[in-house]
């Protein structure tokens, strides 16, 4: 195990997901906080298929929150003035998937996809992910099939 933990905390600082599911245990890593200019994307399983009904709650720092259900695709759509918030989402069967959020534009923001693909994870199978990255949410997908 040794050998391992330089591996996994470079994998930690890089934000990712850690799962050891062929030997029962799954370890999932908290990830990194994510800018966005908006609060808005789409929940999906861990297969890649839309959640319709999911409930999707955003808080910002010390405020009520502020709650919403995905539509029959899985998108969700929040107002949200600039600042820090925690997004969550929720469905029956799945684990709660949390994520931080700076909301505000900046220059990455700009020419960086900004939707939000918040992945459900099956408990104790996959971890629960939030992406705005293209090629991460296709190998999470890909990755979650692997899993089954």
């Amino acid at each position: 195990m040794k050998n391992w933990l330089p591996v996994l905390a470079l994998l930690a600082g890089f934000g990712c997901s850690i799962s050891f599911a062929q030997f029962g245990i799954i370890d999932c890593i908290q990830q990194r906080r994510l800018v966005v200019p908006r609060v808005h994307g789409q929940v999906l399983d861990s297969s890649g298929v839309p959640v319709s009904g999911a409930v999707v709650s955003l808080t910002p720092d010390g405020n009520p929150a502020m709650q919403t259900k995905t539509d029959s695709m899985g998108r969700f759509d929040f107002k949200a003035s600039s600042g820090s918030y925690v997004l969550k989402a929720e469905y029956p069967g799945f684990e709660i998937t949390t994520a931080e959020l700076e909301v505000g534009k900046d220059a990455l923001n700009t020419l960086h996809p900004t939707a939000l693909r918040v992945i459900l994870g099956l408990p104790g199978i996959n971890c629960p992910w939030v992406t705005t990255s293209n090629k991460e949410y296709k190998e999470l997908i890909q990755k979650h099939a692997t899993q089954k």
